[in-house]
């Protein structure tokens, strides 16, 4: 819940809405919580400290990081503890991985600027047909933040395509997600790299529809909405 609130501060402050005192102390509450939850290993659990969730050591370690790019303080021990948790993790990677988990944790890696290069360009050249769209998209925003602009493009417009093609719900959520969550972050990773030629409307519009024909949505779909 707290990952959106790490923007919506500068957006109150912005059109003059009014204090962020509050916004920032739930922000840094959610920071507290989760590295309550944080093993020695540097691993998370959801309710205690706990391991083998890749999936969601990325993205207690993406919120950290986009916290810490806000200005929060994170601590650095634990902050470096969470980031070695992810390359231990892809040094040790099974012949067939799930390459939803394997994917963000490059990502976050790469937004710290500590995810092998080579890895991301031999997955997007031999094997980006197994990725998901998300993935894809993640694959992509890594690449554009190390400066490969031409890979990411082709990576990004393959993710939109794979989004775009997908019809009716998901039929696995091991990483949390839904169909209306991933076009969102996927939206979300675009616009944030700012990678030349890609059309985003198609996805702009899928994502409008998806949330006003949906009764209820998730945690993971609102915060990336």
């Amino acid at each position: 819940r707290a990952m959106p609130l790490v923007y919506l501060d500068s957006t109150i402050l912005a059109a003059g809405l009014g204090r962020s005192e509050d916004l920032r102390a739930r922000v840094t509450t959610a920071i507290k919580g989760v590295l309550a939850n944080q093993s020695s290993n540097g691993a998370f659990g959801l309710w205690r400290p706990d391991s083998g969730d890749l999936w969601l050591d990325a993205y207690v370690t993406d919120f950290l990081t986009r916290a810490r790019e806000a200005g929060y303080d994170v601590p650095n021990e634990a902050f470096t503890l969470a980031l070695d948790n992810l390359r231990n993790n892809l040094s040790y990677l099974p012949d067939n991985p799930d390459f939803a988990p394997v994917a963000y944790a490059y990502y976050v890696l790469a937004r710290n600027g500590r995810a092998a290069i080579g890895d991301l360009r031999y997955y997007s050249d031999n094997e980006l047909s197994k990725f998901p769209a998300l993935a894809r998209g993640q694959i992509g925003a890594a690449l554009a933040l190390y400066g490969d602009r031409v890979r990411a493009e082709r990576v990004f417009r393959s993710a939109i395509d794979a989004s775009l093609a997908a019809i009716g719900p998901r039929s696995s959520f091991s990483d949390y997600g839904s169909a209306l969550r991933d076009d969102a972050a996927i939206l979300t990773l675009g616009l944030e790299t700012k990678v030349d030629g890609l059309d985003l409307s198609d996805l702009v519009r899928r994502v409008n529809a998806g949330r006003q024909s949906q009764p209820y949505t998730s945690t993971q779909e609102d915060a990336w909405s």
